[in-house]
Parts: structure tokens; C-alpha cells; sequence
């Protein structure tokens, strides 16, 4: 399944659909978090694309398709940054 990342496209805008947001970010927390382990890593990215029915190939295509509008991929990355801080906020809050 392709995501609908062109559905927000306008005035030569690429807007990824929020779903890749949140794949992006689980992607990233789980390199982060099993970063000592090549193995682990590449075994929580298996699980995470396929919890979202979507290939490697086809995140690294959208991944590309994003990088090729400087203006989206930096929203874009912005993102995910503030859904990465909200996570980790989260997590902090849950340990106290």
C-alpha cells in the first residue's frame, strides 16, 4: 500500500501523509534505542514497516520523493523532531 503522500500537494508542495510522520518516528526511536545491536535494529524495522503495510523499498522511495522538496522535508523533519520530543515527554512523565 502507497501512501496518500501526494494528497497534500499544492503549488509544487510534497506533503507526506501524517502516517509516515509517525512511521518516520518509530523508525527512528527504534535505531536509537537498539543502536547497539545491528541485528535488533534491523529486526524492529521489519516489524515497524510491516505494522504499517509498507515495504523498505517503498519508505526509501517516499523518503526520496519527500527529499526532493527542501521546503516539505524541512517541515517535515521538524515533525518529526516535535513528535520525538512529545514521545520521550511522555515517557519521562510515565517514570515519575
Amino acid at each position: 500500500m502507497v501512501l496518500l503522500a501526494l494528497a497534500g500537494c499544492r503549488k509544487g508542495e510534497f506533503t507526506p501523509d501524517a502516517k509516515f510522520v509517525d512511521l518516520y518516528v518509530e523508525l527512528k526511536l527504534a535505531t536509537v534505542g537498539y543502536a547497539n545491536d545491528l541485528e535488533k535494529v534491523n529486526e524492529a524495522r521489519r516489524v515497524i514497516l510491516a505494522q504499517h503495510h509498507m515495504t523498505s523499498a517503498e519508505f526509501h522511495k517516499e523518503t526520496e520523493n519527500l527529499m526532493t522538496h527542501p521546503d516539505s522535508w524541512r517541515k517535515f523533519q521538524e515533525d518529526v523532531v516535535a513528535k520525538v520530543e512529545a514521545v520521550q515527554a511522555s515517557h519521562k512523565a510515565e517514570k515519575k
